[in-house]
């Protein structure tokens, strides 16, 4: 790859370098290059590990740039010929040195891996948060909800809570209920239930807010709401006195035949967003001067008519939120004391407090409060950057480039993708164009080589996007701004000619859809060329769209990884499995226990243990059981060993097990493992989610179905990781394909409409204002229609942006698949359909795509013995007796080899184990014990070393199985090997059970030390007794 970076001798300090990069131009590349430069070069001042900090937007990209970061460090110290002569051209080190630095350095970070600093901007402003939550009013031990769903319901309960008759409460929810209504269109749903439509309007409006940092106000407009209304009423009224005068003929054109009828109704708000073109009366003939002169007054009545529902327009758009802002500003108070009560915050509050917090002159505290100063910030896809990060991250870099430091942006406002989650391509656009740190260099560099697309894909997006874009009329401006008609890409190559693209439009049919076995033909024509399923990726614009595709793809047996579908909450095991949990939580929950018992898994149980029961058995008897709950009792009593079997012992222990074990105890009474080999990879992520659940603290089965319930489809933390190298076509949304490339890719098109928008801020300051804006209702008002428009052109560039990723993904081959009845319209306008049309595709030898040869397949070893409970409190020690085994066998751990002066040595050793332990014992007496143990000549030799003796103390094996035994005494001869089990208290206990113990010990080692003879000893330390086992 080209060189853009400068020699580590050439840096100057402290700079601003802005680097533009389109797709497939060696971004990631680059910017690893960046930090390995940086962390090797001595000519580099402050470089330490915890100087420098790389934010990348996705847990993803920080995992992958701290194993491209490691890769080559190791590669360099490796010698890597490659890696190496790119670093001498940067770094100013003979390269044996760079090697040796390069081997410290990853030395250093395995040791310090902390100090990596590889984070998502959101991991990086939850350390800046934490280390200042006590200046916001938290414990700093606070858990980070990633959804608020739950949390925001529990509080907007208690906010309803005090709504009682005659309350302040009530009387104020009913002003709110009431302007709800009022607000409400004639043909708009009846609010049923009020709370529901207001605490989902109020989580959306919780979560926009948050996001722009700033606080939410209403314009009070109702005095001058109603003074409206009324002149409007007047204006009609007057003019149907003017019509009912004139004897004019009312108009059939006219939008004000149902006029009348809404002023009587008062629904004033069916008004708005209207052209009112047609005046209500047709024009007189000419000649008739008194109709022409009342045809003129009706006329002057509607202008003045149009302009007073413009003016209602206008206040209705800024007051239309007024009821669900007021039941926001009411509920925010009563969800931030909740939040500080249970210890918990929003991921997206963190950005909102540290808005208000963060300037010039607290940075030096934070950095204090985190533990170090970061000098060099280097910042991964920077233009999807929101406008309240962008504030959060500004002091501290300027802080950094104050003291000599640096700032390194990467991205491609081209890319520019996720304006839904508050990204802003402006940011970086306004970054390229003016330094706003006075005090460092500014440079801005551009990657120009693309390193992914053949010569005719790179071709293909020029025509697109530089052509027809540019010369779109409608679309044009939106490309300009996003940088899509003015960008360079090079072919790596410039002499090859390589590639393929080839668009098709199909006509939109419901019946039989064109596309299905367009794409079906296209990937199996694709295999017969030589290309495997994995070469091949189908992206499409929407989730909806993608659950389309995987059912072609199941008709023709084609094997597929839908993105879409990682969510293992979607799949039908996992929604077993919650039933059941859903049962122990709340065993009257019949529809709960029906769902399990009729679920795949608990029939496949019994399909091996209990064929004589079948599923329509137990369909049989759900319905029998209807109208006599609860039905799991009845269960009980019909399938008694059914119940004995699968679920009392379960039912038991629900409530006492951490959750955790709970499910791993649910899998092995199930042989969930064994029964459903096929969804090992939900399962096992299914654990990973409750073992992070419980990491965080909690351990009920209530707030674990809350928070599983809680979470948006599509949430990360529910996804299984995708496999790499499966032999199967990959299916995602566009955006889920950014930053990945594939040799062959389909991209199928729709049109897309024109949705409106939820909410438009309109900033003031600190303060926003939500208005509800629609088409229409923009041509009323200057202002409206610029804040319209704004928004209108954010979501233009998104749209473009999302085709200009979906085109630059493939290697090799591109196909365009548009669906369409009207190819006037976007995105099909933009396609030059006419110059890629089916022609000669290339060809592609088996043979130079093979997959390189992997690893033998090993299977994971799961637990599918039922663990086993003591059923009584026999044998069972108390807590003063379980102390004293404990510091019994924690004094013999340190005994090694007992020869003279060990009495000496044992009395410190009795002084340690006290001081570590707290326990307090008579010293004298365990002395006693103890030196009777060592001299006892049955067991004595083995505390004595030996010459080939090997003695391990507390030594953990493992069985076939994973389980894990430690073992208090292994003494391993050169012929012979010795296990010592220590048992303490006055009597031998149930000696078969410890001899039982010990035989499993003898028959792991067996295992391991096949050469050696095993003995076992049970040494009864108070008793002095030694009782051997063969």
């Amino acid at each position: 790859m080209p060189q853009i970076l400068e020699k580590d001798t050439l840096v100057r300090f402290p700079h601003l370098t802005v680097l533009k990069a389109s797709a497939g131009s060696g971004k990631t590349y680059t910017l690893t290059q960046r930090m390995v430069q940086f962390l090797l070069s001595e000519k580099i001042p402050k470089n330490r590990l915890r100087n420098i900090l790389a934010i990348t937007f996705s847990n993803n990209a920080a995992k992958e740039m701290k194993e491209r970061t490691l890769a080559w460090l190791k590669e360099i110290h490796f010698g890597d010929e490659e890696k190496v002569a790119a670093l001498s051209k940067i770094v100013s080190l003979e390269v044996e040195e760079m090697k040796a630095r390069a081997g410290r350095l990853i030395d250093e970070i395995l040791e310090n891996y902390v100090d990596f600093q590889v984070k998502t901007i959101d991991s990086f402003m939850t350390t800046v948060f934490k280390a200042s939550a006590i200046d916001f009013g938290y414990n700093p031990d606070f858990d980070i909800l990633m959804d608020n769903t739950s949390l925001m319901e529990y509080a907007f309960n208690l906010f309803l809570r005090n709504v009682k008759q005659g309350s302040p409460e009530a009387a104020y929810l009913e002003k709110i209920v009431d302007s709800l209504l009022e607000y409400k269109k004639q043909d708009g749903a009846y609010l049923w239930i009020p709370s529901t439509v207001l605490l989902e309007e109020t989580k959306k409006i919780y979560t926009k807010v948050s996001a722009a940092g700033k606080e939410a106000e209403t314009e009070d407009t109702r005095e001058d709401l109603e003074k409206l209304k009324r002149r409007i009423a007047s204006c009609v009224e007057n003019i149907e006195k003017e019509i009912e005068r004139s004897g004019l003929k009312r108009s059939g054109n006219s939008a004000y035949k149902s006029i009348p009828r809404q002023i009587r109704e008062k629904s004033f708000q069916d008004l708005t967003g209207k052209a009112y073109a047609n005046v209500p009366v047709t024009k007189p003939s000419k000649g008739k001067a008194d109709e022409q002169a009342a045809y003129d007054r009706i006329a002057a009545l509607w202008e003045k008519f149009k302009i007073l529902t413009c003016e209602l327009t206008v206040l209705l758009c800024r007051s239309s939120y007024t009821p669900y802002v007021k039941t926001f500003q009411s509920f925010t108070r009563i969800v931030d004391i909740t939040k500080k009560q249970q210890g918990k915050i929003f991921i997206g509050d963190i950005n909102s407090y540290l808005a208000e917090y963060l300037n010039s002159s607290i940075v030096p505290d934070v950095y204090f409060r985190i533990g170090e100063i970061i000098y060099h910030f280097l910042i991964d896809e920077f233009q999807d950057t929101s406008p309240i990060q962008w504030r959060n991250l500004f002091p501290l870099i300027e802080n950094s480039l104050a003291q000599g430091g640096s700032l390194f942006v990467v991205g491609d406002t081209k890319q520019s993708i996720y304006g839904f989650r508050n990204a802003d391509y402006t940011i970086m656009k306004e970054l390229e164009g003016s330094n706003p740190f006075p005090s460092a260099e500014h440079s801005v560099k551009e990657l120009d080589t693309n390193y992914r697309s053949k010569r005719k894909i790179l071709e293909f997006n020029e025509r697109v996007f530089k052509t027809k874009l540019a010369e779109h009329e409608e679309y044009q401006s939106a490309g300009e701004k996003s940088g899509l008609t003015d960008y360079i890409q090079n072919p790596e190559d410039p002499r090859e000619n390589d590639g393929y693209v080839e668009v098709s439009l199909l006509e939109r049919r419901e019946e039989e859809p064109a596309e299905r076995e367009k794409i079906q033909e296209l990937i199996k024509a694709l295999r017969s060329r030589g290309h495997r399923y994995r070469d091949i990726a189908v992206l499409t614009q929407t989730n909806e769209h993608a659950v389309k595709v995987t059912s072609w793809l199941n008709e023709k047996d084609i094997p597929f990884i839908s993105y879409s579908s990682l969510d293992i909450r979607r799949r039908k095991i996992t929604g077993e499995i919650m039933a059941f949990i859903n049962f122990l939580d709340s065993p009257t929950d019949d529809f709960s226990f029906g769902a399990f018992i009729l679920g795949e898994l608990f029939n496949q149980a019994i399909r091996t243990d209990h064929p004589e029961i079948r599923i329509d058995h137990l369909r049989q008897f759900c319905f029998s059981q209807r109208d006599h709950p609860p039905l799991y009792k009845a269960f009980q009593e019909r399938f008694r060993t059914l119940w004995e079997k699968y679920f009392e012992g379960l039912f038991r222990v629900s409530g006492f097990l951490p959750i955790y074990d709970l499910m791993t105890e649910l899998f092995a009474v199930f042989k969930v493992f064994e029964r459903m080999p096929e969804e090992e990879a939900a399962l096992i992520k299914f654990l990973e989610v409750v073992k992070a659940f419980e990491s965080q603290g909690s351990n009920s089965l209530t707030d674990f179905l809350a928070a599983a319930s809680g979470g948006e489809t599509g949430d990360e933390n529910w996804d299984m990781a995708v496999p790499k190298n499966i032999e199967a076509v990959s299916l995602m949304t566009i955006h889920k394909a950014k930053g990945l490339g594939f040799p062959v890719v389909i991209v199928l098109l729709y049109e897309v409409k024109n949705r409106g928008f939820d909410y438009i801020l309109e900033e003031k300051g600190q303060i926003v204002h939500l208005l509800k804006i629609n088409k229409d209702e923009a041509e009323c008002d200057d202002i409206l229609r610029g804040l319209y428009d704004t928004e209108k052109m954010r979501e233009m560039v998104n749209r473009l942006n999302s085709l200009y990723v979906g085109f630059t993904r493939p290697q090799r081959e591109l196909y365009v698949v548009g669906v369409t009845n009207k190819p006037q319209n976007y995105p099909f306008v933009l396609l030059p359909v006419e110059e890629y049309p089916p022609s000669k595709k290339p060809e592609y030898h088996l043979q130079t795509l093979q997959a390189p040869a992997g690893m033998d397949h090993c299977r994971i070893q799961h637990r599918s013995k039922p663990l086993e409970f003591p059923s009584g409190h026999e044998g069972l020690l108390s807590v003063e007796e379980r102390k004293r085994g404990d510091f019994i066998h924690r004094v013999l751990f340190f005994v090694d080899d007992v020869r003279e002066g060990f009495e000496s040595q044992l009395q410190e050793i009795i002084r340690r184990v006290k001081e570590e332990t707290g326990f307090d014992t008579s010293d004298a007496d365990i002395k006693d014990l103890i030196l009777a143990m060592v001299n006892n000549r049955e067991i004595g030799n083995y505390f004595a070393m030996s010459p080939g003796r090997e003695i391990r103390k507390e030594q953990e094996y493992s069985d076939g199985t994973g389980k894990l035994f430690r073992m208090d005494r292994v003494v391993i001869d050169p012929e012979n090997l010795t296990v010592i089990d220590y048992k303490t208290g006055k009597d031998r206990g149930t000696l078969e059970k410890y001899q039982a113990q010990l035989r499993n010990y003898m028959k792991i080692l067996g295992e391991i030390y096949h050469d050696k003879i095993i003995t076992g000893l049970i040494a009864f330390v108070d008793l002095n007794e030694v009782e051997k086992v063969l």
